[in-house]
Parts: C-alpha cells; structure tokens; sequence
C-alpha cells in the first residue's frame, strides 16, 4: 500500500463520516435551541440513525482497509483498531471545525447560551414537574453564565476528543471483528 494513497484515502473516508456527524451537530444544536418538544422526538430518531450510519460507515472503511492485507499475513487487532482511530481523527477535525465556525461564528456563544437557557426554561414550563425542575434550571442557568466562554480552538477541540471516544469505543468492536491471525496453510493459486 502506498503510502500517499493510504492518507488520501483515510482523509476521504474520515471526511465522509465526519461530514455526517457535523450535519448531525447542526441538526442537534438547531433542535435544541428551537425549543419544540416535538422535534425533540425527532433528534431521539435523528440521534440513534446516526449512532448506526457513523458504525456502519466505520466498519465498512475498516472492511476495505483489512481486506488490503493477504490471508498469509492477517491483519493484527492493533492496526485495524489505529485505523479506526485514524478515521475518528479525521472526521473530529471536521465536527470540531464546523462546532467552532457554527457556535463562535454563525451564533455567536454569547447568543448560543441565551437561546440554550430560553429553550430550557420553555422546554421546563411545558413539562408537568416543572416546579420541581425550576431549582435545578436555575443552578444550571448560573454555572452557564459564570462558566468562562470557550475558546474556537477549546470548541473545536472538544469535537475532534468527542470523535476520536466514540471511534475507540466502536474501534473495540470493529477491530475485534476485522483482525484475522495468518493463514500457516493457504492452498497455491495455479499461475
């Protein structure tokens, strides 16, 4: 495997997964700061799709990657799992990337918390308990205001270490289903 196609391809398929998890970051943020409780139920749908896509997308690149190495030599857990790793890296630069251009620069964080504190107050005031929530919005309402505001490169950081943990978390499961030991006895292809 070349070693230049090798990133290439990485970049790419880290680029396809990371794409959809901005989209869904987008979704969640927009979904969120609206308030509605029907649409609620819907990121519910949206977040659980996700969950299965960015798996599956992970397990397939990680498939073509294994099946690059003959049966003789086998693929050992380490390399398949660092791929994974290698894809969850790629596609958290893009997440953190697009968290930070959207929060610090399309919403402004100022403007973010103000919309986040309103969507939960309403989100509270429509529940049925929500006397019994209000101590606990308000506690949250403080900590927000006296947390200090993020930094760009804190935003986008805190996307690429949410990737790159669910990709170990999956990495686990994919690796231990892709690696394969060597082939000892592989039968001679008549050339």
């Amino acid at each position: 495997m070349e070693q230049k196609s090798f990133r290439t391809v990485a970049a790419t398929q880290g680029g396809v997964i990371g794409l959809v998890l901005a989209a869904s970051m987008w979704f969640e943020t927009y979904t969120t700061l609206s308030g509605r409780v029907g649409l609620m139920g819907l990121m519910l749908v949206e977040w659980v799709a996700v969950v299965i896509l960015h798996y599956w997308l992970l397990n397939r690149y990680t498939k073509q990657y294994a099946a690059q190495f003959p049966a003789e030599e086998g693929v050992p857990f380490y390399r398949v799992y660092c791929y994974v790793l290698l894809l969850s890296l790629c596609a958290g630069v893009i997440v953190g990337l697009a968290q930070a251009v959207y929060l610090h620069g399309v919403l402004g964080y100022g403007a973010y918390l103000e919309q986040y504190a309103a969507a939960l107050k309403g989100l509270a005031e429509q529940s049925s308990a929500s006397s019994s929530i209000e101590p606990m919005l308000k506690q949250l309402f403080a900590q927000l205001e006296a947390a200090p505001v993020p930094s760009v490169l804190q935003t986008a950081w805190g996307g690429v270490t949410g990737s790159i943990l669910y990709g170990g978390f999956f990495g686990l499961i994919i690796a231990a289903v892709q690696s394969r030991r060597p082939e000892l006895f592989t039968p001679k292809q008549e050339e």
